[in-house]
């Protein structure tokens, strides 16, 4: 446990510490979103907030890691990817450059070994078979799929980083209850790691929620994403496709099915898929009456409901714990459900 703790109070301090420095720099060098288009903050809020993130998870993380060459190779790419999305903070990079750039970095992960080499045989339901030249394609799609979909979800004060911190903390929890079949170290490392970026997005969610004073920017939603993916890849379990894609595929379940309609949205009216538009899930509920902080709560408690499906779908061999799910499964649900209808009839009466 101290793998999970330690790191997770460590980079929480740190990110609490972090952020105000950062947003005085920001606000210094006038590194500031301004209001206007699609964007639904009135005044200028600093937009590197995704600094503090990525140096309060490195903080917590490093004194707790051990010698690893896939660690090693998740760190590299994560911080080029950081890299990549804090140049464009400063300078708004193409979207060529920035697709280019996650490409690179899947690259450094290949060149550590981070992939997903082998997959389940759903039609017999058992063995493994190994997926040869799909590997490469497979994880290339999986991790600038799920980077790109939290910066898209990022579109509302605090949303983002709470559907991060639910996942991470829905990942680490499955992680702990299952038996592992990995490599000891990296899988410390992994949890190290992991536990790492949930303390630094606490520190960063006290400034971020509504009314947020800091946004995490592209450095911050792509360091996120990237390193969620690449982490679940390389703690997957030896042989087992479950934590590689399945568990975070479920736990992601709600910004992954928002960026889906978007890209059919866009299609069928026959628009570029990457133009952006104010259809997604936070748009339509801020149309219906919802304010910010009833936005960012309601889509909270939505991810929770995914989350909890996910450790249900874990083949986690404790039936307490999977009963324990399954009643709050169903009171998330009842929760979501009344909490979403009280505030569009109240809506409507204003």
């Amino acid at each position: 446990m101290e793998k999970i703790f330690y790191p997770f109070m460590i980079s929480a301090i740190a990110g609490l510490l972090l952020v105000p420095l950062v947003r005085r720099i920001a606000l210094k060098h006038g590194l500031v979103d301004r209001p206007g288009g699609r964007k639904i903050h009135t005044k200028p809020i600093p937009r590197i907030g995704g600094l503090a993130v990525y140096v309060g998870s490195m903080i917590g993380a490093l004194p707790f890691l051990s010698d690893s060459n896939a660690t090693m190779g998740v760190m590299l790419a994560g911080t080029f990817v950081f890299i990549i999305g804090f140049i464009d903070d400063l300078l708004d990079l193409k979207a060529k450059i920035k697709l280019a750039g996650q490409i690179i970095a899947c690259g450094i992960l290949f060149a550590y070994g981070v992939k997903i080499s082998f997959m389940t045989n759903f039609l017999s339901g058992e063995g493994m078979f190994a997926l040869g030249l799909l590997t490469y394609p497979l994880t290339l799609l999986w991790v600038i799929g799920l980077t790109n979909t939290v910066n898209l979800v990022d579109g509302v004060d605090g949303l983002a980083g709470g559907i991060v911190f639910i996942a991470l903390a829905t990942l680490i929890c499955v992680r702990a209850l299952t038996p592992q079949m990995q490599d000891p170290v990296l899988m410390n490392n992994v949890m190290a790691l992991s536990a790492a970026l949930m303390g630094a997005l606490l520190g960063f969610l006290r400034f971020n929620v509504f009314p947020a004073s800091i946004f995490m920017g592209d450095s911050g939603a792509y360091y996120l994403g990237f390193m969620t993916a690449a982490l679940s890849v390389a703690g997957g379990a030896k042989g087992s496709i479950l934590f590689p894609l399945i568990i975070p595929l479920i736990a992601f379940g709600l910004p992954i099915i928002d960026v889906i309609f978007a890209i059919l949205r866009r299609y069928f009216k026959k628009v570029p898929i990457f133009q952006a538009d104010k259809g997604h899930l936070h748009h339509r509920l801020l149309q219906r009456g919802f304010s910010q902080k009833q936005t960012t709560k309601f889509l909270w408690m939505v991810s929770t409901c995914f989350s909890l499906v996910a450790v249900l779908a874990a083949d986690i061999p404790h039936r307490g714990i999977q009963t324990a799910a399954a009643i709050m499964l169903v009171i998330m649900v009842f929760l979501s459900v009344f909490y979403f209808i009280r505030h569009v009839n109240n809506a409507k009466k204003q």
